[in-house]
């Protein structure tokens, strides 16, 4: 489904070049579960920016489905985020945030509605629809982004450090969401994590260090 090959990817600071990743190999199967450790400033984050297709390589290249451009509706449709900062539109309430993944992959309007609304029941948010971001939790706020990155049905879901800003119980419970909702859907899950124990409950465990993905 994703295959990433020989990614090389650096940035410029001041008269210096910082190498960030250096010939990455990453390939992903239908409702897989992988996820990426590493220490901070690794590239975990940039690795998955290019996974997404939101920025692209210094060298090599990432196939999805065989393509090598994945253009907004395509990449909206195929593709699900989940950041650690959420990310919510904080002047729309939790229904209209799920709904806005939906429109910019222009998925038809009742269709969307209905599926915002199961998703939104199934994190368990089903009376919270008119909230706020600012007057839910942070478990809430990232139980609505998670259901906004499913709300297009995407084959890939990309979260990154999505426990980070969580207490360990609330994190633990969010882990519990990607997994479950994730084999049940046969969505591949790509979890980029400092906690060694929300990674060692996916299928396959990989780390970065200096560059390369082990």
């Amino acid at each position: 489904m994703l295959q990433a090959a020989a990614l090389v990817k650096g940035y410029r600071s001041g008269d210096r070049q910082i190498a960030v990743l250096r010939g990455v190999d990453l390939t992903i199967a239908a409702g897989e579960s992988v996820s990426i450790r590493g220490e901070s400033g690794s590239g975990k984050s940039t690795l998955l920016h290019l996974l997404a297709g939101i920025d692209t390589p210094d060298a090599g290249a990432v196939h999805w489905d065989g393509r090598t451009t994945l253009p907004v509706e395509r990449r909206a449709a195929m593709i699900g985020m989940v950041f650690q900062s959420f990310y919510l539109i904080p002047e729309l309430n939790t229904f209209e945030n799920v709904l806005m993944a939906a429109r910019v992959a222009g998925a038809p309007r009742a269709a969307a509605r209905t599926r915002a609304r199961e998703l939104l029941g199934r994190v368990g948010l089903a009376g919270r629809e008119t909230h706020l971001p600012a007057q839910l939790s942070g478990g809430e706020r990232q139980r609505a982004a998670i259901a906004r990155a499913l709300v297009n049905s995407p084959r890939l879901l990309l979260a990154d450090e999505p426990t980070g800003n969580l207490d360990e119980q609330t994190g633990a419970g969010v882990i519990d969401l990607l997994l479950g909702l994730g084999a049940e859907t046969r969505t591949a899950l790509v979890l980029v994590t400092h906690n060694a124990a929300h990674a060692a409950r996916t299928a396959r465990q990989l780390f970065l260090h200096e560059g390369v993905l082990r």
